[in-house]
């Protein structure tokens, strides 16, 4: 059930007014996004918007998870506070795709503009700082929903119930492995081609139900946290646009 709340904060924002979430509910939203038997070894990143990430809980399995508010993709569209995806960096992930997030958050909690911190992040790509990935490995973001912009041609993020796998494949391409795009057969998404290129794997219908079951809970709290986090039948059927997969 979506809860009715007035949240003036529910609209585009600059970094001066990105929220913070409780801690709890930040927490078990990005524990949701890795299956059940790592949550408990993995290690959970918490946003202080006013710093960047902090270290909620330390892991010992390799798995880093974290809720995404802030995305370095779009040079030419404002930071928002609207932005809300749950992911889960195996080690390989962790230590090298996630800290490219973890440098955006802290350059916005500088004050820096999303163009500037687009600059700042993608000049590094590939360095020792912000390495490529040495093998191949997985993103989870199986949680039971996800706010993001998909395309820089649409004003308006989506909400979208839709867990999925990422697996890194650098340099890979739709005609490579047959992808099919927006569908339940795997598809590319390249995000910095060469570099932030995934084969992305959607859940069964099956799957996916049973996740929207399990966190039932976490969905009701979020709905209530934010009113553009309730699932509905729209936001159970969305699927990114057909341009926000690059490279298709």
């Amino acid at each position: 059930m979506c809860l009715a709340h007035n949240q003036s904060s529910d609209t585009a924002a600059t970094a001066s007014n990105l929220g913070r979430m409780p801690e709890n509910l930040e927490t078990r939203f990005a524990l949701s996004a890795i299956p059940p038997h790592l949550r408990d070894g993995a290690t959970v990143l918490l946003l202080d918007p006013a710093k960047g990430y902090t270290v909620g809980r330390k892991g010992t399995n390799g798995t880093s998870c974290l809720v995404i508010r802030s995305d370095w993709r779009f040079p030419r569209r404002p930071f928002r506070n609207d932005i809300y995806w749950a992911v889960g960096f195996d080690a390989e992930g962790a230590k090298t795709l996630m800290q490219i997030y973890l440098a955006t958050a802290e350059l916005r909690a500088r004050g820096m503009d999303s163009k500037r911190v687009h600059r700042e992040v993608t000049k590094k790509f590939g360095s020792a700082a912000y390495a490529n990935p040495t093998r191949a490995g997985i993103a989870y973001m199986i949680a039971p929903i996800m706010r993001g912009v998909d395309d820089k041609n649409v004003p308006e993020p989506k909400t979208m119930n839709m867990p999925h796998y990422m697996i890194y494949a650098p340099g890979v391409s739709n005609a490579d492995i047959g992808g099919k795009p927006l569908s339940l057969y795997p598809f590319m998404l390249s995000m910095s081609p060469g570099r932030d290129d995934f084969i992305i794997m959607l859940v069964g219908a099956t799957e996916k139900a049973g996740i929207l079951t399990e966190f039932k809970g976490l969905l009701t709290d979020l709905s209530a946290y934010r009113n553009y986090l309730c699932t509905n039948a729209r936001t159970r059927v969305e699927l990114p646009t057909k341009t926000g997969t690059q490279g298709l």
